[in-house]
Protein backbone atom coordinates (compact mmCIF):
# COMPACT_ATOMS: atom_id res chain seq x y z
CA UNK A 1 0.00 0.00 0.00
CA UNK A 2 2.86 2.40 0.75
CA UNK A 3 4.31 1.69 -2.70
CA UNK A 4 0.97 2.71 -4.20
CA UNK A 5 1.03 5.93 -2.16
CA UNK A 6 4.56 6.81 -3.23
CA UNK A 7 4.33 6.06 -6.94
CA UNK A 8 0.93 4.89 -8.19
CA UNK A 9 1.32 3.26 -11.59
CA UNK A 10 -1.04 4.79 -14.13
CA UNK A 11 -2.07 2.34 -16.90
CA UNK A 12 -0.74 3.46 -20.31
CA UNK A 13 -3.18 5.64 -22.18
CA UNK A 14 -5.24 6.48 -19.09
CA UNK A 15 -6.30 10.03 -18.39
CA UNK A 16 -5.91 11.29 -14.83
CA UNK A 17 -8.28 13.72 -13.13
CA UNK A 18 -6.61 15.33 -10.12
CA UNK A 19 -9.04 16.01 -7.27
CA UNK A 20 -8.70 18.09 -4.11
CA UNK A 21 -10.81 17.26 -1.04
CA UNK A 22 -13.15 14.48 -0.09
CA UNK A 23 -16.23 16.26 -1.41
CA UNK A 24 -15.37 15.70 -5.10
CA UNK A 25 -17.51 12.88 -6.58
CA UNK A 26 -15.15 10.31 -8.11
CA UNK A 27 -17.84 8.13 -9.69
CA UNK A 28 -18.34 10.28 -12.85
CA UNK A 29 -14.55 10.24 -13.37
CA UNK A 30 -14.46 6.44 -13.15
CA UNK A 31 -17.53 6.14 -15.37
CA UNK A 32 -15.81 8.21 -18.06
CA UNK A 33 -12.85 5.81 -18.07
CA UNK A 34 -10.39 8.13 -16.31
CA UNK A 35 -8.37 7.68 -13.11
CA UNK A 36 -9.43 9.84 -10.13
CA UNK A 37 -6.39 10.85 -8.09
CA UNK A 38 -6.80 12.82 -4.89
CA UNK A 39 -3.61 14.86 -4.80
CA UNK A 40 -3.80 16.67 -1.44
CA UNK A 41 -0.16 16.61 -0.37
CA UNK A 42 1.41 16.20 3.07
CA UNK A 43 5.05 16.33 2.00
CA UNK A 44 6.89 18.92 4.12
CA UNK A 45 9.79 19.00 1.62
CA UNK A 46 7.45 20.57 -0.98
CA UNK A 47 6.25 23.44 1.22
CA UNK A 48 9.23 25.76 0.42
CA UNK A 49 8.72 25.25 -3.32
CA UNK A 50 5.04 26.11 -2.97
CA UNK A 51 5.91 29.21 -0.95
CA UNK A 52 7.81 30.64 -3.92
CA UNK A 53 4.46 31.22 -5.60
CA UNK A 54 1.91 31.01 -2.76
CA UNK A 55 3.65 33.26 -0.27
CA UNK A 56 2.07 34.51 2.91
CA UNK A 57 -0.02 32.95 5.68
CA UNK A 58 -1.37 29.95 3.77
CA UNK A 59 -1.74 26.44 5.13
CA UNK A 60 1.13 24.02 4.36
CA UNK A 61 -1.21 21.55 2.69
CA UNK A 62 -2.13 24.11 0.01
CA UNK A 63 1.53 25.05 -0.54
CA UNK A 64 2.74 21.44 -0.77
CA UNK A 65 -0.14 20.51 -3.07
CA UNK A 66 0.57 23.42 -5.40
CA UNK A 67 4.27 22.48 -5.54
CA UNK A 68 3.30 19.05 -6.83
CA UNK A 69 2.20 20.64 -10.09
CA UNK A 70 5.58 22.30 -10.59
CA UNK A 71 7.32 18.95 -11.16
CA UNK A 72 6.50 17.87 -14.71
CA UNK A 73 7.09 14.20 -13.87
CA UNK A 74 4.69 14.12 -10.91
CA UNK A 75 1.23 12.58 -10.98
CA UNK A 76 -0.55 15.96 -10.53
CA UNK A 77 1.40 17.48 -13.43
CA UNK A 78 0.31 14.61 -15.69
CA UNK A 79 -3.39 15.16 -15.00
CA UNK A 80 -5.71 16.06 -17.87
CA UNK A 81 -7.66 18.40 -15.61
CA UNK A 82 -8.25 19.31 -11.95
CA UNK A 83 -11.37 19.40 -9.78
CA UNK A 84 -11.10 21.44 -6.57
CA UNK A 85 -13.87 21.46 -3.98
CA UNK A 86 -14.49 24.92 -2.56
CA UNK A 87 -14.24 23.78 1.05
CA UNK A 88 -12.17 26.73 2.29
CA UNK A 89 -10.71 30.02 1.08
CA UNK A 90 -7.28 28.44 0.54
CA UNK A 91 -8.71 25.72 -1.70
CA UNK A 92 -10.84 28.14 -3.69
CA UNK A 93 -7.90 30.46 -4.35
CA UNK A 94 -5.66 27.45 -4.99
CA UNK A 95 -8.10 26.48 -7.74
CA UNK A 96 -7.57 29.87 -9.35
CA UNK A 97 -3.79 29.48 -9.16
CA UNK A 98 -3.89 25.96 -10.62
CA UNK A 99 -6.05 27.14 -13.51
CA UNK A 100 -2.91 28.78 -14.92
CA UNK A 101 -1.40 25.29 -15.29
CA UNK A 102 -4.32 22.97 -16.05
CA UNK A 103 -8.03 23.16 -16.90
CA UNK A 104 -9.57 23.51 -13.43
CA UNK A 105 -13.11 23.20 -12.12
CA UNK A 106 -13.85 24.71 -8.71
CA UNK A 107 -16.85 22.85 -7.30
CA UNK A 108 -19.08 25.14 -5.18
CA UNK A 109 -20.67 23.58 -2.10
CA UNK A 110 -23.97 24.47 -0.43
CA UNK A 111 -23.55 26.67 2.66
CA UNK A 112 -25.57 24.30 4.84
CA UNK A 113 -26.34 20.60 4.80
CA UNK A 114 -30.04 21.22 4.33
CA UNK A 115 -31.03 18.76 1.60
CA UNK A 116 -34.55 20.12 1.07
CA UNK A 117 -33.27 23.67 0.44
CA UNK A 118 -30.12 22.97 -1.53
CA UNK A 119 -30.43 19.66 -3.38
CA UNK A 120 -31.44 21.25 -6.69
CA UNK A 121 -28.45 23.63 -6.95
CA UNK A 122 -26.17 20.86 -5.67
CA UNK A 123 -27.27 18.48 -8.43
CA UNK A 124 -26.93 21.31 -10.97
CA UNK A 125 -23.28 21.75 -9.92
CA UNK A 126 -22.64 18.02 -10.37
CA UNK A 127 -24.21 18.29 -13.85
CA UNK A 128 -21.80 21.14 -14.60
CA UNK A 129 -18.93 19.03 -13.33
CA UNK A 130 -19.96 16.15 -15.60
CA UNK A 131 -19.94 18.51 -18.59
CA UNK A 132 -16.44 19.73 -17.66
CA UNK A 133 -15.18 16.16 -17.31
CA UNK A 134 -16.73 15.07 -20.59
CA UNK A 135 -15.00 17.94 -22.37
CA UNK A 136 -11.53 17.22 -21.00
CA UNK A 137 -11.67 13.42 -20.93
CA UNK A 138 -13.25 13.20 -24.37
CA UNK A 139 -16.05 10.76 -23.50
CA UNK A 140 -19.78 10.94 -22.84
CA UNK A 141 -21.19 9.83 -19.52
CA UNK A 142 -23.31 6.69 -19.82
CA UNK A 143 -25.82 5.89 -17.09
CA UNK A 144 -24.84 2.23 -17.01
CA UNK A 145 -21.18 3.13 -16.53
CA UNK A 146 -22.10 5.51 -13.71
CA UNK A 147 -24.08 2.75 -11.99
CA UNK A 148 -21.05 0.43 -12.27
CA UNK A 149 -18.75 3.10 -10.83
CA UNK A 150 -21.10 3.60 -7.87
CA UNK A 151 -21.18 -0.17 -7.30
CA UNK A 152 -17.36 -0.16 -7.23
CA UNK A 153 -17.06 2.66 -4.69
CA UNK A 154 -19.75 1.02 -2.56
CA UNK A 155 -17.56 -2.10 -2.41
CA UNK A 156 -14.62 0.08 -1.35
CA UNK A 157 -16.74 1.70 1.35
CA UNK A 158 -17.99 -1.64 2.66
CA UNK A 159 -14.43 -2.92 2.96
CA UNK A 160 -13.14 0.15 4.80
CA UNK A 161 -16.09 0.10 7.20
CA UNK A 162 -15.60 -3.58 7.98
CA UNK A 163 -11.85 -3.17 8.41
CA UNK A 164 -12.28 -0.18 10.73
CA UNK A 165 -14.91 -1.94 12.86
CA UNK A 166 -12.95 -5.18 13.23
CA UNK A 167 -9.68 -3.35 13.95
CA UNK A 168 -11.33 -1.14 16.60
CA UNK A 169 -11.85 -4.22 18.75
CA UNK A 170 -8.19 -5.27 18.51
CA UNK A 171 -6.09 -2.29 17.39
CA UNK A 172 -2.86 -4.20 17.99
CA UNK A 173 -3.69 -6.19 14.85
CA UNK A 174 -3.13 -3.15 12.60
CA UNK A 175 -1.54 0.19 13.44
CA UNK A 176 -3.47 3.36 12.69
CA UNK A 177 -0.61 4.36 10.38
CA UNK A 178 -1.08 1.22 8.31
CA UNK A 179 -4.85 1.64 8.32
CA UNK A 180 -4.51 5.23 7.09
CA UNK A 181 -2.02 4.15 4.41
CA UNK A 182 -4.52 1.56 3.18
CA UNK A 183 -7.31 4.12 3.05
CA UNK A 184 -5.22 6.77 1.30
CA UNK A 185 -3.83 4.29 -1.23
CA UNK A 186 -7.45 3.98 -2.32
CA UNK A 187 -7.56 7.69 -3.19
CA UNK A 188 -5.86 6.91 -6.54
CA UNK A 189 -7.97 4.24 -8.19
CA UNK A 190 -5.60 2.97 -10.86
CA UNK A 191 -6.37 -0.72 -10.27
CA UNK A 192 -9.46 -0.82 -8.07
CA UNK A 193 -9.87 -4.59 -8.16
CA UNK A 194 -6.26 -5.07 -7.03
CA UNK A 195 -6.78 -2.60 -4.18
CA UNK A 196 -9.93 -4.45 -3.13
CA UNK A 197 -8.15 -7.81 -3.26
CA UNK A 198 -5.27 -6.59 -1.07
CA UNK A 199 -7.59 -4.88 1.40
CA UNK A 200 -9.71 -8.01 1.71
CA UNK A 201 -6.53 -9.93 2.57
CA UNK A 202 -5.70 -7.41 5.32
CA UNK A 203 -9.26 -7.63 6.64
CA UNK A 204 -8.98 -11.41 6.89
CA UNK A 205 -5.65 -11.09 8.73
CA UNK A 206 -7.18 -8.68 11.25
CA UNK A 207 -10.23 -10.90 11.73
CA UNK A 208 -8.11 -13.94 12.51
CA UNK A 209 -5.59 -12.10 14.70
CA UNK A 210 -5.56 -13.53 18.22
CA UNK A 211 -4.22 -11.15 20.93
CA UNK A 212 -1.80 -12.81 23.35
CA UNK A 213 -2.75 -10.58 26.28
CA UNK A 214 -5.14 -7.81 27.25
CA UNK A 215 -4.48 -4.46 25.57
CA UNK A 216 -4.03 -1.76 28.25
CA UNK A 217 -3.25 1.24 26.01
CA UNK A 218 -5.68 4.22 26.07
CA UNK A 219 -8.28 4.20 23.28
CA UNK A 220 -8.69 7.51 21.42
CA UNK A 221 -10.99 9.08 18.86
CA UNK A 222 -9.05 11.34 16.48
CA UNK A 223 -10.76 14.33 14.91
CA UNK A 224 -9.71 17.56 13.20
CA UNK A 225 -7.80 18.54 10.06
CA UNK A 226 -6.74 16.09 7.32
CA UNK A 227 -3.56 14.07 7.93
CA UNK A 228 -2.09 13.42 4.51
CA UNK A 229 0.74 11.03 3.60
CA UNK A 230 3.69 11.26 4.15
CA UNK A 231 3.06 13.67 7.04
CA UNK A 232 1.88 11.06 9.56
CA UNK A 233 3.51 12.96 12.46
CA UNK A 234 0.34 13.04 14.63
CA UNK A 235 -0.29 9.32 14.07
CA UNK A 236 3.33 8.48 14.84
CA UNK A 237 3.29 10.48 18.07
CA UNK A 238 0.06 8.96 19.34
CA UNK A 239 1.23 5.40 18.79
CA UNK A 240 4.77 6.02 20.04
CA UNK A 241 3.36 7.56 23.23
CA UNK A 242 1.41 4.38 23.91
CA UNK A 243 -2.18 5.02 22.75
CA UNK A 244 -4.44 3.54 20.07
CA UNK A 245 -6.64 5.49 17.67
CA UNK A 246 -9.77 3.33 17.43
CA UNK A 247 -11.90 5.72 15.33
CA UNK A 248 -11.60 9.00 13.45
CA UNK A 249 -13.63 11.70 11.75
CA UNK A 250 -10.82 12.74 9.39
CA UNK A 251 -11.61 13.47 5.76
CA UNK A 252 -8.30 11.74 5.01
CA UNK A 253 -8.89 8.73 7.26
CA UNK A 254 -11.57 6.07 7.68
CA UNK A 255 -14.32 8.70 7.67
CA UNK A 256 -13.36 9.69 4.10
CA UNK A 257 -14.57 6.34 2.74
CA UNK A 258 -17.13 5.50 5.40
CA UNK A 259 -20.40 6.71 3.85
CA UNK A 260 -21.64 4.85 0.76
CA UNK A 261 -23.57 6.34 -2.13
CA UNK A 262 -27.17 5.27 -1.40
CA UNK A 263 -29.07 4.52 -4.62
CA UNK A 264 -32.89 4.34 -4.56
CA UNK A 265 -33.44 4.41 -8.33
CA UNK A 266 -31.22 3.54 -11.27
CA UNK A 267 -31.90 6.46 -13.63
CA UNK A 268 -29.33 9.19 -14.33
CA UNK A 269 -31.18 11.93 -12.40
CA UNK A 270 -31.54 9.69 -9.35
CA UNK A 271 -27.86 8.73 -9.47
CA UNK A 272 -26.77 12.36 -9.56
CA UNK A 273 -29.05 13.11 -6.59
CA UNK A 274 -27.46 10.19 -4.74
CA UNK A 275 -23.99 11.62 -5.43
CA UNK A 276 -25.09 15.02 -4.11
CA UNK A 277 -26.48 13.40 -0.98
CA UNK A 278 -23.27 11.50 -0.28
CA UNK A 279 -20.63 14.09 -1.18
CA UNK A 280 -22.35 17.28 -0.05
CA UNK A 281 -25.00 16.46 2.53
CA UNK A 282 -23.23 13.59 4.33
CA UNK A 283 -19.72 15.09 4.25
CA UNK A 284 -18.10 15.62 7.68
CA UNK A 285 -16.44 18.87 6.59
CA UNK A 286 -16.54 21.99 8.81
CA UNK A 287 -16.96 24.18 5.72
CA UNK A 288 -20.71 23.89 6.23
CA UNK A 289 -22.39 26.30 8.61
CA UNK A 290 -23.44 23.86 11.33
CA UNK A 291 -20.92 21.75 13.20
CA UNK A 292 -23.57 19.74 15.05
CA UNK A 293 -23.17 16.74 12.76
CA UNK A 294 -19.42 16.57 13.39
CA UNK A 295 -19.83 16.91 17.16
CA UNK A 296 -22.47 14.21 17.23
CA UNK A 297 -20.23 11.93 15.18
CA UNK A 298 -17.36 12.36 17.66
CA UNK A 299 -19.68 11.56 20.57
CA UNK A 300 -21.12 8.55 18.78
CA UNK A 301 -17.67 7.12 18.00
CA UNK A 302 -16.42 7.73 21.54
CA UNK A 303 -19.35 5.84 23.01
CA UNK A 304 -19.46 3.00 20.49
CA UNK A 305 -15.73 2.27 20.67
CA UNK A 306 -15.36 2.83 24.43
CA UNK A 307 -12.85 5.63 23.91
CA UNK A 308 -10.90 6.94 26.87
CA UNK A 309 -10.44 10.37 25.28
CA UNK A 310 -10.58 12.53 22.15
CA UNK A 311 -7.63 14.20 20.40
CA UNK A 312 -8.19 17.08 17.98
CA UNK A 313 -5.47 17.54 15.35
CA UNK A 314 -5.14 21.15 14.29
CA UNK A 315 -3.11 22.08 11.23
CA UNK A 316 -1.64 25.54 11.60
CA UNK A 317 -3.48 28.18 9.50
CA UNK A 318 -6.47 25.85 8.95
CA UNK A 319 -9.06 28.13 10.52
CA UNK A 320 -12.10 25.96 9.82
CA UNK A 321 -10.95 23.22 12.16
CA UNK A 322 -9.34 25.57 14.70
CA UNK A 323 -12.61 27.46 15.23
CA UNK A 324 -14.39 24.23 16.20
CA UNK A 325 -12.07 23.51 19.13
CA UNK A 326 -13.78 25.68 21.82
CA UNK A 327 -17.21 24.19 21.17
CA UNK A 328 -15.88 20.64 20.89
CA UNK A 329 -13.93 21.07 24.13
CA UNK A 330 -17.00 22.40 25.97
CA UNK A 331 -19.27 19.59 24.76
CA UNK A 332 -16.76 16.89 25.71
CA UNK A 333 -16.11 18.48 29.11
CA UNK A 334 -19.83 18.48 29.80
CA UNK A 335 -19.89 14.74 29.09
CA UNK A 336 -16.71 14.11 31.11
CA UNK A 337 -14.75 12.91 28.08
CA UNK A 338 -11.04 13.89 28.31
CA UNK A 339 -9.96 16.12 25.41
CA UNK A 340 -6.68 17.38 23.99
CA UNK A 341 -5.94 19.76 21.12
CA UNK A 342 -2.76 18.85 19.23
CA UNK A 343 -1.92 21.81 16.97
CA UNK A 344 1.11 21.73 14.69
CA UNK A 345 2.32 22.04 11.09
CA UNK A 346 4.41 19.91 8.74
CA UNK A 347 7.77 20.65 10.38
CA UNK A 348 9.50 18.38 12.92
CA UNK A 349 10.72 21.21 15.15
CA UNK A 350 7.94 20.86 17.71
CA UNK A 351 7.86 17.05 17.80
CA UNK A 352 9.37 16.64 21.27
CA UNK A 353 7.23 19.40 22.73
CA UNK A 354 4.12 17.71 21.36
CA UNK A 355 5.34 14.36 22.69
CA UNK A 356 5.63 15.77 26.23
CA UNK A 357 2.12 17.26 26.05
CA UNK A 358 0.64 14.06 24.65
CA UNK A 359 2.33 11.85 27.25
CA UNK A 360 1.00 14.11 30.02
CA UNK A 361 -2.51 13.86 28.58
CA UNK A 362 -2.34 10.07 28.32
CA UNK A 363 -1.18 9.82 31.93
CA UNK A 364 -4.48 11.41 32.99
CA UNK A 365 -6.34 8.57 31.24
CA UNK A 366 -4.53 5.80 33.11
Amino acid sequence: FVDRLGDPQIPPGSKVVATLCNTVPVEPILALGAVPARIDCGNPALVPAGEEVLSGEICPLAKATFAGFLDETSLPARAACIVVAGTCDAKRKLGEALADYKPTFVLPLPPEQDYDRYWKPAVAEIERLVGFLEEHIGERLRTGALRSAIDLTRRRTRLVRELAEVRAEKPEALSVRDLTAIVQSGFVLTEPEEWIRRTEAVLEDVRTFAPTRERLRPRLVLTGAPIIWPNFKPLNLIEECGADVVADTLCSGVQSLYDPVVVDERGRAALLRALAQRYFFAAPCPCFVSSAKRLNRVLELAERHRADGVVHYGLRLCQLFDMEVPRLSAVLKERRIPFMSLRTDYSLEDTEQLRVRLEAFLETLA
